[in-house]
């Protein structure tokens, strides 16, 4: 858990600085620090700022469509919800990535402050919108969820006003931490320090494991019970009686299954880092043998973070008419 931490002060948004100078120069590192910068400006870099300037296209494209569709309907609402805090996760990547990496990050702006300081900022940011979307992708699992499993009664657990309410009070937990990490007159940004530390703990890594195997959980009863209405709708007398929701139910279940799986995709690798190093103490980044190597894996975990923030609108214009015809409408009317 302390290692999973100090990539956020140290780095970790991309930012993830190659393993500083080995303490003991007898250990030769299982990573060189060559190719830890190589890949740190290939995956964090590169390929993190293109990812996310595509999400800022995409995601801007989705909070329209969700405006114009209205908000009638729960997964409306959640759509619309994750389609914001998706762009603020591709704006703040890649002003993070950007700033923090050279040649920008050793200028200094006209007050003297360094610009790499922005991108710690911009972590600072990212991270508990990113927290967001892992609670949001949970709600959005466990109300399809209960919907083909009963549909006559999640109706009235999910209402359109608990739903936002939700929503909002998942936004207000993660606010408080956000406010913490600019208020806290703490350790400079560029050191470890611990109170940050369980700051970046409580909004990003316990919200995304937490929600993480609630939506494995979830899409696993989903994909079950789908392959079983698939069956039963081979049997036309029993398909009014399956009990599993009506054909436009069915519709929004695979979609919200296909958002799902791009979340479990692209959080298992940062779950997997945060499990090995909690249960494993040597890996982390000032480790001399491993610390490198951890560098590596974090530029690969940040790079999929940020892809699961912008891949979305090809599952929502794929799979949802409605989606389709509000694109269409807005930006296709030729």
């Amino acid at each position: 858990m302390a290692s999973q931490s100090h990539s956020v002060i140290h780095v970790e948004s991309s930012c993830c600085e190659v393993n500083r100078t080995d303490h003991n120069p007898q250990v030769i590192p299982l990573v060189s620090a060559y190719v830890a910068v190589m890949f740190g400006y290939v995956n964090a870099l590169a390929l993190a700022v293109f990812t996310g300037a595509v999400g800022l296209v995409t995601n801007t494209a989705n909070i329209s469509v969700y405006l114009k569709m209205g908000f009638s309907e729960t997964t409306n609402i959640s759509f619309f919800a994750l389609s914001i805090f998706d762009l603020l996760v591709s704006a703040s990547t890649v002003l993070a990535q950007i700033t923090y990496n050279q040649p920008v990050s050793g200028m200094r702006l006209s007050s003297g402050v360094p610009i790499s300081e922005i991108g710690i900022a911009a972590c600072y940011v990212m991270y508990p919108c990113l927290g967001c979307s892992a609670w949001i992708t949970a709600i959005l699992s466990i109300e399809r969820c209960l919907c083909i499993a009963t549909p006559l009664k999640v109706k009235e657990i999910f209402t359109p006003n608990r739903t936002t309410a939700l929503i909002l009070t998942m936004v207000a937990y993660e606010s408080v931490f956000v406010t913490l990490f600019f208020t806290y007159p703490g350790a400079p940004y560029d050191s470890y320090d611990p109170r940050r530390a369980l700051y970046f703990i409580f909004s990003f890594s316990a919200p995304s494991f937490i929600s993480f195997f609630i939506v494995l959980v979830s899409t696993s009863i989903l994909v079950v019970r789908l392959r079983q209405n698939l069956e039963w709708r081979k049997e036309a007398a029993k398909q009014s009686s399956s009990g599993c929701g009506s054909p436009r139910e069915r519709k929004a279940a695979r979609c919200v299954v296909a958002i799902c799986v791009i979340f479990i995709i692209c959080f298992a690798p940062n779950v997997t880092l945060f499990i090995v190093t909690l249960l494993y103490s040597k890996f982390s980044l000032h480790d001399p043998y491993l610390g490198n190597l951890l560098t590596v894996l974090y530029s690969f975990s940040i790079l999929f973070q940020v892809l699961s923030s912008a891949v979305n609108i090809v599952v929502y214009y794929g799979m949802s008419v409605k989606y389709r015809e509000g694109f269409n409408a807005l930006f296709c009317r030729c």
